[in-house]
């Protein structure tokens, strides 16, 4: 048996993906498992018009509460509201369940988070420990009731088994800056500022949130991980969006994402890459599309690439 530097028996790939990622489509709950929901969103980064459009993923999930007492609605990444919250109340009335747990997944995932909060009163509503609270939407976040950090240790620990969470930290990245979905300038200026922070490079601590839905093997990445755009929707992107991504590939975000505790890093990937793993995505992948082939495989020739294990 191969052993990892970690010290961790390398895990067996998995079987094939079982999602039915064809149905996933903008503005619809789609069901992609048993009681697994992708809904696809209309989404431009920071908020910003000159910015290229990607999809943005919800994902709502179906799982048991020990501290509800049965099964309940779990939301993960609070996206545009008025792309969402209907089809979230939909799933409500026809599940008959009631949203329990809305989670923010790390990076500026958390700029629609309050609408959430009022919209439905009886969920838990969970950030990453290290960043969020420390941004100026998120210090306003963290002062509404039923909002909550998760420990970094331990995010979910009552659904441990269900859906496995790593925050992943030991991470820098862009400082907090009033976006243009806080009412910041959207203009050249501002976008000729964003560009010499990123030359300037990443200096703030940083976490996101990973997740492992155990019944269908699907690792949802946080923002250190490439979004994953197979050549034939690459090519559909605009020159900046060409210039950012890579086609047909797995990959870490490594000039976004540097590493600042080369071993913190090392025990956060020594957990994700114990998962196994039918599909791997990401939040911004274009509608219907994951990597299905080999994906704990691939992950772990990424991370090896960018000599984080």
């Amino acid at each position: 048996m191969e052993v990892q530097p970690t010290g961790q028996p390398k895990a067996a790939e998995a079987p094939a993906s079982p999602l039915k990622l064809d149905r996933e489509a903008f503005g619809k709950a789609a069901e992609v498992a048993d009681g697994f929901w992708i809904i696809a969103t209309r989404h431009r980064p920071g908020l910003s018009r000159k910015m290229f459009e990607i999809n943005n993923r919800c994902l709502v999930f179906r799982l048991q509460d020990p501290q509800a007492g049965g099964p309940v609605l779990l939301v993960a990444n609070a996206v545009d509201p008025a792309q969402s919250l209907e089809e979230v109340r939909r799933l409500e009335r026809e599940t008959r369940l009631k949203v329990r747990y809305v989670l923010s997944v790390g990076g500026g995932h958390h700029l629609h988070m309050a609408p959430w909060v009022q919209a439905f009163p009886e969920a838990r509503v969970l950030v990453p420990p290290v960043r969020v609270p420390r941004t100026r939407n998120g210090s306003k976040l963290m002062k509404m009731e039923r909002v909550a950090a998760m420990s970094l240790e331990d995010p979910l620990p009552q659904l441990k088994g269900q859906l496995d969470a790593v925050v992943f930290h030991g991470l820098l990245g862009f400082p907090d800056h009033l976006s243009p979905g806080e009412g910041g300038p959207d203009n050249v200026l501002a976008m000729m500022k964003m560009m010499v922070m990123m030359v300037r490079g990443p200096k703030d601590p940083v976490d996101e949130l990973w997740l492992h839905h155990s019944a269908t093997g699907t690792v949802i990445a946080g923002e250190n991980l490439a979004w994953y755009y197979p050549g034939e929707e690459y090519r559909k992107l605009p020159f900046m969006g060409r210039n950012m991504l890579k086609p047909d590939k797995v990959w870490l975000m490594e000039m976004a994402r540097k590493v600042e505790s080369p071993t913190a890093v090392a025990e956060c990937w020594k957990k994700v890459l114990a998962w196994p793993t039918r599909t791997l995505m990401t939040y911004h992948d274009p509608p219907t599309r994951a990597v299905t082939t080999e994906p704990r495989a691939a992950l772990e020739q990424a991370v090896r690439a960018a000599k984080q294990i």
